[in-house]
């Protein structure tokens, strides 16, 4: 995504009028999870679509921590539902670890507030009209589905604007010549977030041409999206010669649905990049080559040391040799692409995969160091051979994890996460203590730190690389040293159980466990509204409100 839209973050206004037509997102919202909830009590596909969504669910589901009834605590619905989208790509605004949500949950004047306001009120809104228990996996499902069903609607809205760009009324029957056309339209407000360059509401065919024209000659590698949009046109109507709106809205959605895995080749590409220099620790990059490869590579590395540490990205253990923490960087915001109201399209974290198969075997939220190791040492990665036989340190740490346990390791604990880091260190994160990073875009860090750029100058640049006298292996021959006990990757003893029960330093009484906030409750429903779905559909058709959520400057991935 950083290498194909380049040129977006220089020609996408950053206000004036939007190409999207303005929306009440709060009755959209609810309006979405009415229906959704409604939906479980009535034949359909609705309901069926709820039953994919526990059944994709189920296994995450009984894998992480539960409360005495059986139901998740909020911070795991949250933490479940993060990863529940991730595995496609999608890192939905709000959910993310670090974005601070409790703290978002009320809805305030910026537009960032507002979008990560969205998935707190629609968890607030079922747990109240559960009774403030927690959310079993049925309303789990439900939270998933109307987050999804909220995406799909902002891909018609989009798809309608393509339609009236071009001049053509939603009754139209497209043809051959005209299917290509307005899926360009779609994929042009998809990148930009809804803002079109040079394009308003009240734009003709002849200025979406121009806008097409110019979009098309600083897009590298379109031609490759093209083929892959009537791949996915070839999928979802194989045999149809002319489309209606409805079968183009099916293929709008699955656009938005696959994007990501579209994109996987750059992010392949960024890693191997990466790994290319990657130092004598695993799966870390110095952070002086790091900034060679920013000048002289493919990829545009070259975001400052502080966004970095920002970010969760940078190893400081030895502060006059930082490293960049390859996994950490490759996901991290700089390489997204904002979408959507609701999330961005970043590079997967390839962890999720790892945690999958080990939940899919094991069922729980704990296990004996017995259990696991087998199971991680048949596991293998894009960078790790398997099976093969864990190194005598990782079997020390797993056992010192479960004696602090009663002989068991909480799998969805920062210390597991540290240890699936250390196992795979190219493919897992390293897990910084909670609160200690921020998921920041460049302008959002820019914003908050006062700094005019998050990235470095090329003199700044060359600055570190002249003072880096002493030539380290790196890429494969630094990969021979990976498996001496000298070189060992950093090691913090802090838990933080992702149950909503709190953190601890091993080595301290269970008394200073710190609690995690409670999310603040948005809006205070009776159940009966479940009943009074209907009249708060029709209620909500054509209201319209003041706040424009697609006007903000789109947020890229890298620069080259």
């Amino acid at each position: 995504m950083f290498m194909i839209f380049i040129f977006l973050a220089l020609v996408v206004p950053t206000a004036g009028k939007s190409f999207l037509p303005q929306v009440d997102i709060q009755a959209e919202v609810e309006a979405t999870l009415m229906a959704e909830f409604a939906g479980t009590f009535r034949p359909g596909a609705r309901k069926d679509n709820i039953l994919e969504h526990e059944a994709a669910l189920r296994p995450m589901y009984n894998a992480v921590p539960q409360e005495g009834d059986g139901t998740l605590h909020h911070s795991v619905v949250r933490y479940v539902l993060h990863r529940f989208f991730a595995q496609r790509g999608w890192f939905i605004r709000g959910l993310e670890p670090g974005t601070g949500a409790q703290n978002s949950s009320s809805r305030g004047d910026s537009l960032q507030g507002l979008q990560e306001w969205v998935p707190t009120f629609l968890q607030n809104f079922l747990e109240q009209l559960v009774g403030g228990r927690g959310l079993s996996l049925r309303e789990l499902a439900i939270l998933a589905a109307t987050l999804e069903d909220l995406v799909h609607k902002e891909s018609i809205t989009r798809l309608e604007q393509a339609f009236h760009a071009l001049e053509l009324p939603l009754s139209a029957k497209l043809t051959e010549e005209e299917i290509p056309w307005v899926l360009e339209v779609f994929m042009m407000t998809y990148m930009g977030n809804g803002n079109v360059p040079s394009l308003g509401e009240n734009s003709n065919r002849e200025d979406v041409h121009a806008a097409h024209d110019n979009f098309i000659e600083h897009v590298p590698n379109w031609k490759r999206t093209q083929k892959w949009m009537r791949s996915v046109r070839q999928k979802v109507h194989p045999s149809i010669a002319t489309l209606d709106f409805n079968a183009m809205s099916s293929i709008a959605e699955e656009i938005g649905s696959t994007f990501a895995t579209f994109n996987k080749k750059e992010c392949i590409g960024l890693k191997a990049d990466l790994l290319d220099v990657e130092s004598q620790k695993p799966g870390r990059v110095r952070l002086v080559d790091f900034y060679k490869k920013g000048l002289h590579g493919a990829f545009g590395f070259s975001e400052k040391i502080e966004y970095l540490r920002v970010l969760g990205a940078l190893d400081e253990t030895d502060p006059k040799q930082p490293h960049v923490i390859v996994p950490n960087y490759v996901s991290s915001r700089p390489n997204c692409l904002e979408v959507s109201q609701y999330y961005v399209v970043c590079c997967n974290n390839e962890c999720e995969d790892l945690m999958g198969k080990l939940e899919n075997s094991i069922a729980s939220e704990m296990a004996a160091p017995e259990q696991i190791i087998p199971l991680v040492s048949a596991i293998a990665s894009s960078t790790v051979s398997a099976p093969r036989a864990l190194s005598a340190a990782l079997t020390r740490r797993l056992h010192s994890i479960a004696e602090s346990n009663a002989g068991q390791v909480p799998l969805h604990g920062r210390l597991f996460a540290q240890w699936m880091h250390h196992a795979f260190p190219r493919e897992c994160p390293f897990p910084h203590e909670d609160g200690s990073t921020n998921p920041e875009t460049p302008d959002e860090w820019m914003q908050r730190s006062g700094d005019e750029s998050s990235e470095s100058s090329e003199e700044e640049m060359q600055a570190h690389i002249d003072l880096d006298i002493e030539e380290k292996p790196k890429g494969a021959e630094a990969r021979k040293h990976h498996h001496s006990e000298e070189i060992e990757l950093p090691w913090s003893e802090v838990e933080e159980l992702f149950n909503g029960r709190g953190r601890s330093e091993r080595n301290q009484p269970r008394s200073s466990l710190r609690t995690i906030s409670v999310l603040t409750v948005l809006c205070s429903i009776a159940s009966g509204l479940v009943w009074a779905s209907k009249p708060l559909l029709s209620s909500v058709e054509g209201q319209k409100s003041s706040l424009d959520f697609s006007s903000g400057k789109l947020q890229l991935g890298k620069m080259v």
